[in-house]
C-alpha cells in the first residue's frame, strides 16, 4: 500500500520541479537522505526516486525563468576538481570488476552535482532554511522512527540505518543523526510557533535516544565533541548547561546496560579487536595509495578480496604501527573518511578532499565574522555556527567511519560557501552605503 502513494507523490512533484528547479534541489536532498526505497516492498522498491528527481532537476535547470549559474569560488573549484579526479581514478581503477567502481562513481557524481546545484539555487535565507527543513524531514524521520522502536522495546531494539544506504551501518547512522541534531536546534530557535517548537524539541530528544540506541562508540564520542564545541562557542553557556544536562541524564536513564558495557571498551582501544581491525584497514588503504599515489586504487577497490590480498603481501612495510596480519578470507571497508579517500583517489584526491573541508570551515568562520560586523546579516551568525556544529562531528567521528561521500556533508559544504558569499555581498553593500552617507554629510552646503 505504501508504493502507490509514494509514486503518486513523486508524479505530483515532477511538474512542480520542471517550473521551479529549486524545489527539485530540495527534493533531491530529501530523497538522498530519506532513501524512500527502503520503506516500500512492492514495485516502487525498484524505482530510483533519487535519480528520477536528479534528472528532472537537471533537465529543468537551463529552462528556469531565472537561470542560475554555479558561482566560481574556492568551494566550486574544489568540487569540480574532485569530480574530475574521481573520474580519472575510476578510469585507472585496479578493481577486477569495473561495474562496482563505476556504480560508486555514479553515486559520488550525483552527490557532487547536488552540491553544485545547491550553490546555484539555494542562495537566500529562506531557501537555506527550506533545505534545512528537507534535512530535518528526512534524517529526522529515520531517527524518530528508530527511537520509537527503542522506547517501545525498553532499549532492546538495536538501531540501524535505512537499507543498504551509506548510513545503513549503526555507526554511520549514529553520526548522520548527530549531524542532524544541530539543524533541529537551529530550526527550534528560529521559529516561535508553539506546536512547531514542541515537535522540534521532542524530535531533538528522540534523536539523542537514537544515537544511544545505535550503541555506537563513535557516535558517543561524536555527541561529546558536539556538546563540548557548542559549550565553547555559545554565548549562553548557563542556558546550554541547564538544557543539555537534564536531557543527557534522561537519555542515559533510558539506555540499556549493554550500552554502558559497550562504552566502557573505549578505555583500552589497543585491546579492542574491532578498533584494531580498523587500523589494519587504514594500513591497507595507505598501501593502496603508496602503490598508486596519484589516482589511488579506485572506488571500493580495496574492498575487493583480490586487491586486498595483493596489498597484504606488502603489509610489513607499515609495521611501524604494530597490528596483527590482515584477514585473507574477507576484505574490509576503509573505516575512515580520510583513509577511504586516500585508498580510492590517492594523495591528490585526499588533498582536494581536505582542502574542501578546510574551505567549508573557513567559509562558516568568515560568515560569522561578516555577520557580527553587519547588523543586516546578523541572522547568518547562528546559521554559520549550525553548519560548523554539523561538520565538526563528521570531521572527528568520520575518522573511524567509511562515510567520505555522505550527501549531507557535501550539501553542508556547499551551503557554507553560499552563506559566506551572501554575508560578503551584504557587508560590501553596507560599507558602500556608509561611505555614501559620509560623503553626503561632509559635502559643503551650497550657497
Amino acid at each position: 500500500m505504501r508504493d502507490i502513494p509514494l509514486l503518486l507523490g513523486f508524479l505530483i512533484m515532477t511538474p512542480m520541479i520542471l517550473t521551479r528547479p529549486y524545489l527539485g534541489v530540495l527534493a533531491w536532498c530529501w530523497t538522498a537522505l530519506l532513501v524512500p526505497n527502503s520503506y516500500v516492498y512492492g514495485f516502487a522498491s525498484a524505482i530510483r526516486f533519487n535519480l528520477w528527481i536528479a534528472v528532472v532537476t537537471l533537465l529543468a535547470w537551463p529552462f528556469a525563468s531565472k537561470p542560475k549559474a554555479i558561482p566560481l569560488n574556492t568551494t566550486s573549484i574544489l568540487l569540480g576538481g574532485l569530480l574530475i579526479w574521481a573520474t580519472i581514478s575510476s578510469v585507472f581503477s585496479v578493481a577486477p570488476v569495473a561495474a562496482d567502481t563505476w556504480s560508486q562513481w555514479e553515486q559520488f557524481v550525483k552527490t557532487l552535482v547536488l552540491s553544485l546545484a545547491v550553490m546555484a539555487f539555494i542562495r537566500t535565507r529562506t531557501r537555506m532554511v527550506a533545505i534545512l527543513f528537507a534535512v530535518a524531514l528526512s534524517m529526522g524521520f529515520h531517527g524518530i522512527l528508530e527511537a520509537g522502536k527503542f522506547v517501545l522495546t525498553a532499549g532492546g531494539h538495536k538501531i540501524w540505518g535505512p537499507g543498504n544506504s551509506i548510513i545503513g551501518d549503526n555507526n554511520a547512522f549514529a553520526l548522520a543523526i548527530i549531524m542532524t541534531i544541530p539543524v533541529l536546534v537551529y530550526l527550534y530557535l528560529q521559529f516561535r510557533n508553539v506546536l512547531l517548537r514542541i515537535m522540534l524539541g521532542g524530535s531533538i530528544f528522540l534523536l539523542v535516544l537514537t544515537v544511544i540506541g545505535t550503541r555506537s562508540r563513535g557516535g558517543f564520542i561524536g555527541i561529546l565533541v558536539l556538546g563540548f564545541w557548542i559549550f565553547v562557542t555559545t554565548r549562553k553557556k548557563l542556558t546550554f548547561i541547564a538544557v543539555a544536562f537534564p536531557l543527557a541524564l534522561l537519555a542515559l536513564a533510558l539506555a540499556p546496560d549493554t550500552w554502558f558495557d559497550r562504552m566502557q571498551t573505549i578505555e583500552d582501544v589497543s585491546q579492542d579487536s574491532s578498533f584494531m581491525g580498523r587500523v589494519i584497514a587504514w594500513k591497507i588503504n595507505t598501501l593502496a595509495a603508496i602503490e598508486h599515489p596519484l589516482t589511488g586504487a579506485g572506488f571500493h577497490s580495496t574492498q575487493d578480496l583480490a586487491v586486498w590480498k595483493h596489498l597484504s603481501e606488502n603489509f610489513s612495510a607499515l609495521d611501524i604501527v604494530p597490528t596483527r596480519r590482515p584477514d585473507t578470507v574477507m576484505a574490509h571497508a576503509a573505516h575512515s573518511i580520510y583513509f577511504q579517500v586516500l585508498g580510492d583517489l590517492g594523495f591528490v584526491g585526499l588533498a582536494l578532499y581536505l582542502l574542501l573541508l578546510a574551505a567549508a570551515w573557513r567559509n562558516a568562520s568568515l560568515a560569522i565574522k561578516h555577520s557580527l560586523a553587519n547588523p543586516e546579516v546578523r541572522w547568518a551568525h547562528d546559521l554559520a555556527r549550525t553548519f560548523q556544529y554539523c561538520l565538526l562531528p563528521f570531521i572527528v567521528s568520520g575518522a573511524a567511519l567509511s562515510m567520505a561521500y555522505f550527501d549531507l556533508a557535501f550539501v553542508l559544504v556547499a551551503l557554507t560557501a553560499v552563506l559566506r558569499e551572501e554575508t560578503r555581498v551584504q557587508a560590501a553593500m553596507a560599507a558602500r552605503s556608509t561611505v555614501g552617507m559620509s560623503t553626503i554629510a561632509n559635502r559643503p552646503a551650497s550657497t
